[in-house]
């Protein structure tokens, strides 16, 4: 299995891009359907509410506004609003400004910001959410896989001793918590004994690690970065450390 933290991030992105895009979308459509728009005044004929039920929870409640106004031509048209609130943006008999395509009257807006905006900031809110957190997880991983090269390259070997294989609980994919080695050995720097512990992996080397020292690449100038070289079991048992 892939490493957890570059896959959890590639999942947020992957689900918050769409979102982005459909923001963008809705905001260059409404750029271009506002220029070449007509206005009017119109008035909340009714609130029109909406009843949404999920199996095992509680029903969730919410009103759009229909709104009446006359077209340019002195025709009646109606339109109801996409957005749905609870409370209600509106009251019954409210007077609100709209915007309307003169080609299609029936296709109207609010011309507020929630009324124009509304759906394109809830699609950029939950896209810069979950696009933010899979670019903090692909930035942190990007992060170690420089420090890991930068270690096998210049850093200092210590051997460990093998403590344990503990699960990782704080990370869970399909209901799978990866495993972490644990070794112990002298920090170089100050001579005191010191906990390592490698990162996220998909199979338990106990049988492989009991009674065997460990490699530990650590950087003394900078002693919070270190590796715990686990190549040679990974490379029994399939797991992925990377």
């Amino acid at each position: 299995m892939k490493n957890p933290f570059r896959l959890i991030g590639g999942i947020f992105l992957i689900v918050g891009l769409p979102f982005l895009c459909v923001a963008a979308f809705l905001l260059l459509r409404d750029a271009s359907f506002a220029g070449n728009a007509a206005s009017a005044e119109g008035r909340v004929g009714a609130l029109l509410r909406q009843v949404d039920t999920e199996p095992g929870e509680a029903s969730s409640v919410t009103y759009s506004a229909l709104i009446r106004f006359s077209d340019q031509h002195g025709r009646a048209q109606e339109f109801s609003e996409t957005l749905r609130t609870n409370p209600p943006r509106f009251a019954v008999g409210d007077r609100v400004s709209v915007i309307y395509d003169p080609a299609r009257p029936s296709r109207a807006a609010v011309d507020d910001f929630w009324g124009r905006k509304g759906l394109a900031v809830i699609f950029l809110g939950l896209g810069a959410i979950f696009a933010s957190i899979g670019a903090v997880f692909l930035s942190g991983d990007i992060r170690r896989s420089r420090m890991v090269a930068r270690l096998q390259r210049q850093g200092v070997a210590i051997e460990a001793d093998f403590l344990e294989v503990f699960r990782d609980r704080f990370i869970s994919i399909n209901h799978r918590n990866p495993f972490r080695v644990a070794a112990q050995a002298k920090d170089p720097r100050t001579g005191e004994l010191r906990r390592f512990e490698s990162a996220p992996i998909w199979v338990d080397p106990t049988a492989e690690l009991l009674g065997r020292k460990l490699t530990v690449l650590i950087d003394p100038a900078r002693p919070k970065d270190y590796y715990v070289d686990l190549s040679a079991v990974i490379g029994k048992t399939g797991g992925d450390q990377s």
